[in-house]
């Protein structure tokens, strides 16, 4: 399918990446720019680009004289991630509450949208929605310092490679969230905290079941 414009390289990055979670590009597979430009009827210009971020997230590696190539996630590598995250929105959630009490509505939204995707076994629109509600909370904190570790997590990757990964309750995953946003309305930053910390780490003990 032809890439439309928008921003050329982000679409880029999006088409290579679904076709990474799909499976399409194994881990290991070799990636070849002027291939992928042709098969995705764009320049190697964006592709390079493309791949350049992807590899900052470390979905694909580059070698010398190798190329670029899919990489593998492991069970330990995800897990470790998950428990760096409840680390970075604990903090997040006990500086950024006041800022979210009464204030819900965009939490909410993303909320219930994920319980609908949940309900449908929508893993995609499930991963689209989950994201933006952590990273809102993050943003919460106002701390540029934090987000910008949380994002280098990359955890539109390993959320959507986690749920694909698994046989998994995905309503009930999605309720967890509910508690945390009573939390955020009452501008209670202790229990939000608390909650928060409880997901990630049973995202990442699941991770390594």
């Amino acid at each position: 399918m032809p890439v439309q414009r928008r921003s050329l390289k982000d679409q880029v990055k999006q088409q290579i990446l679904e076709r990474i979670l799909r499976g399409r590009y194994a881990p290991g597979e070799r990636l070849r720019e002027v291939a992928l430009a042709k098969e995705l009827h764009t320049s190697p210009i964006p592709v390079r680009e493309a791949l350049r971020e992807l590899a900052s997230l470390r979905v694909v590696e580059s070698e010398a004289y190798k190329g670029v190539r899919v990489r593998q996630f492991t069970p330990n590598e995800l897990k470790q991630a998950y428990e760096l995250r409840a680390v970075l929105e604990c903090y997040a959630a006990e500086k950024g509450a006041h800022n979210l009490k009464g204030k819900t509505q965009p939490l909410r939204k993303r909320y219930l949208a994920m319980l609908a995707a949940a309900r449908a076994g929508d893993i995609e629109t499930y991963a689209q929605n989950d994201i933006p509600f952590h990273r809102l909370i993050v943003e919460a904190a106002e701390n540029a310092f934090v987000l910008r570790a949380w994002e280098g997590l990359g955890f539109e990757i390993r959320t959507r490679i986690f749920l694909a990964s698994k046989e998994l309750d995905m309503v009930q995953i999605a309720k967890l969230h509910e508690p945390i946003i009573g939390a955020f309305e009452k501008g209670d930053a202790k229990r939000a905290a608390k909650l928060l910390r409880e997901h990630s780490i049973g995202f990442a003990a699941q991770v390594g079941a």
